[in-house]
């Protein structure tokens, strides 16, 4: 029952983000199941349906790409393929909760299935595919990579806020903070080797910059 019913909400996130080019596309969401499954591996206790139908269809309510009727659809679909009312709260609690807008008080997830959620998708916000990521973003909204205000060595402990955005200035704003973020041993191991690669890259960016 349980393997039919994340066969659904694969499809259904399919249908959602088929046509996304913002970076929150199937491949996106695919890698973010893949990653949670490995760090589930850590903890027997956790429930692995709810984090792989959370990591399924973690983005398909995300206001920054979908209508906020897109909600509604949710809780409707959930219902429909007869998810319990305990696993639905669960799963709507975990991808309701798990942006980094969300979580900037500094509040800890309060399950460890949706602090594995979390870490999947901010591993996947870092590294080279990360990277990349961010400027598919910032040219789906029309923004520029960089306004060459500032120099690498000026950006320490400037304020973002006095910045226009671009995809640079989101790599200050949030990538870099991520490792530092990550809920569980796993995925801050993971987050090291990303993290190191998103210092060099942006040591390179300003190194070409004219």
């Amino acid at each position: 029952m349980k393997e039919k019913q994340c066969q659904l909400a694969h499809h259904y996130m399919e249908n959602v983000h088929a046509k996304d080019s913002s970076g929150h596309d199937c491949a996106h969401v695919r890698r973010v199941v893949a990653l949670a499954k490995t760090i589930a591996k850590d903890y027997a206790e956790a429930n692995l349906f709810v984090i792989e139908m959370a990591a399924l269809l973690h983005d398909t309510v995300d206001d920054k790409i979908v209508h906020a009727t897109h909600q509604e659809a949710l809780t409707q679909f959930l219902t429909d393929i007869h998810v319990s009312e305990q696993d639905q709260q669960h799963i709507l609690y975990i991808i309701t909760h798990m942006s980094f807008r969300k979580s900037k008080d500094g509040t800890r997830l309060k399950s460890i299935e949706a602090q594995i959620v979390q870490d999947a998708d901010r591993l996947d916000a870092i590294g080279a595919i990360g990277i990349a990521r961010t400027f598919q973003f910032a040219g789906h909204f029309h923004e520029p990579m960089w306004t060459g205000e500032k120099t690498m060595s000026e950006m320490e402990g400037i304020d973002l806020n006095t910045l226009p955005p671009s995809a640079i200035k989101h790599f200050y704003e949030k990538l870099i903070k991520l490792k530092d973020l990550m809920n569980t041993p796993k995925a801050l191991a993971l987050a090291e080797e990303r993290h190191a690669f998103l210092k060099l890259f942006l040591q390179q960016f300003f190194d070409e910059w004219v």
